[in-house]
C-alpha cells in the first residue's frame, strides 16, 4: 500500500501577477486564472448529464478508488478545500487529511531532512511536497509515495496503478521514479512542445522518432518519490527551470552539465541533438543530489493539465465535456 500527497497550493496574488507577466511576454499567452484554482469547477459528462465539478475532484475521486492508495494527504489553502470536499470525503472510508500550504514545517521534519528553511518555504512547491509526505504514512515507514498534481483532471485510474507498479519494481534503487509520457507529434493537444530524447532505456515504446532517432516526452501528472533520498532543497529551484526563466538555475545546470562531462548542455540538445534517457538521468540526478529513473510511459492524457492561461481552459472545458 502507498501514500498519496495531492499537491493543491496556491501563489500569493502577487506571484500570479509577475507569472502572468511572464508568460505574456515570453509565451504569447494569456493568464487569466485569478482564483483558487484546484476548485475552479469545469463542467463534465457524465452519464449523459453534464455536472459541475472542481478540478481538483477529477484526481481525486480516483486515488479514492484505487485499492493500491492507503492513505490521502491534501496540501493547499485548508477551510476552502475543507469545505468544498467535505461531500464527497464523507462517501469513501480510506484516511484523507488537508494540511493548510502556509503551516510551519516542524523542526523534527527540518531536522530529518537537513531543511534549509530559505530554501524550502511553507507555501512553496518543495514545502507542500514535504509537508504532505510529513502527514503521510509513508513518513513513518520512510517510504515512498506518490505525489500527484491537483490541476490534472485527465490522470486515470489505470494510469495510477500502472505508475504505483513501475515504482515498486525500481524503488529498491532510484528514489525519484519520474514517468515520462511518449507523445507521438511535435506538440501534444494543447500546442506545447515535447522534451526530445534519445531512448536508451530499458523499457522501448514503440512510437515515431524524428530523424535524430529522439523519441518526443511530456512530463507526467504524477510522480513516486522518496524525499529520504535526494535533496528537497533543490525542488524550488528545479521547478522555477520548468520554462527556463532563471538565469541563477540554469548556471546551476551548467556546471553540473560540464562537471558530467557536457562542456555545452544547450549545444549537445540543440544542436548535435543527441541528448538521452540515461545521459537526462545522470543530469537531473545531479541536480536533486539524488537517483532519479525516468520511464517512458504512455497515456498522454496524463500530462494535460490547466495551468491557467486561456488556451487551457478553453481546451480543458471541451474536452471534459465530452463522454470520457
Amino acid at each position: 500500500m502507498t501514500s498519496a500527497i495531492m499537491l493543491a497550493g496556491s501563489n500569493s496574488a502577487r506571484a500570479i501577477r509577475v507569472y502572468a507577466r511572464t508568460v505574456a511576454k515570453y509565451y504569447g499567452e494569456t493568464f487569466v486564472e485569478t482564483g483558487y484554482k484546484p476548485l475552479r469547477t469545469f463542467e463534465v459528462l457524465r452519464k449523459g448529464m453534464l455536472v459541475r465539478l472542481p478540478l481538483i475532484q477529477f484526481t481525486l475521486e480516483r486515488l479514492l478508488d484505487s485499492d493500491e492508495i492507503d492513505d490521502i494527504i491534501i496540501v493547499g489553502q485548508k477551510a476552502r478545500l475543507e469545505e468544498r470536499l467535505q461531500g464527497l470525503l464523507r462517501g469513501f472510508d480510506k484516511p484523507c487529511r488537508i494540511i493548510d500550504q502556509r503551516a510551519p514545517i516542524a523542526p523534527e521534519v527540518i531536522d530529518r531532512f537537513g531543511i534549509v528553511p530559505r530554501k524550502v518555504p511553507p507555501g512553496s512547491i518543495a514545502g507542500n511536497i514535504i509537508q504532505g509526505y510529513a502527514a503521510s504514512r509513508a513518513y513513518e515507514g520512510r517510504r515512498h509515495a506518490l505525489f500527484a498534481a491537483s490541476d490534472a483532471p485527465f490522470t486515470s485510474l489505470p494510469f495510477i496503478e500502472y505508475v504505483l507498479r513501475l515504482g515498486k519494481r525500481h524503488e529498491g534503487q532510484y528514489a525519484i521514479i519520474a514517468p515520462a509520457v511518449l507523445l507521438g507529434r511535435n506538440v501534444d493537444r494543447f500546442g506545447r512542445p515535447p522534451l526530445k530524447l534519445v531512448n536508451d532505456s530499458s523499457l522501448k515504446e514503440a512510437e515515431h522518432k524524428d530523424r535524430h532517432g529522439r523519441q518526443r516526452f511530456r512530463a507526467s501528472s504524477v510522480i513516486y518519490a522518496d524525499p529520504h533520498g535526494f535533496d528537497i532543497n533543490s525542488v524550488n529551484s528545479a521547478y522555477s527551470l520548468r520554462k527556463g526563466l532563471s538565469p541563477r538555475v540554469q548556471l546551476k545546470l551548467f556546471r553540473i552539465t560540464r562537471r558530467l562531462g557536457y562542456p555545452n548542455i544547450y549545444s549537445k540538445y540543440f544542436v548535435s541533438k543527441d541528448l538521452s534517457i540515461t545521459e537526462a538521468e545522470n543530469i537531473a540526478s545531479a541536480y536533486f543530489d539524488g537517483q532519479l529513473k525516468i520511464v517512458p510511459v504512455r497515456d498522454v492524457e496524463s500530462s494535460y493539465d490547466y495551468d491557467g492561461t486561456d488556451q487551457e481552459l478553453r481546451n480543458v472545458s471541451g474536452m471534459l465535456k465530452t463522454e470520457r
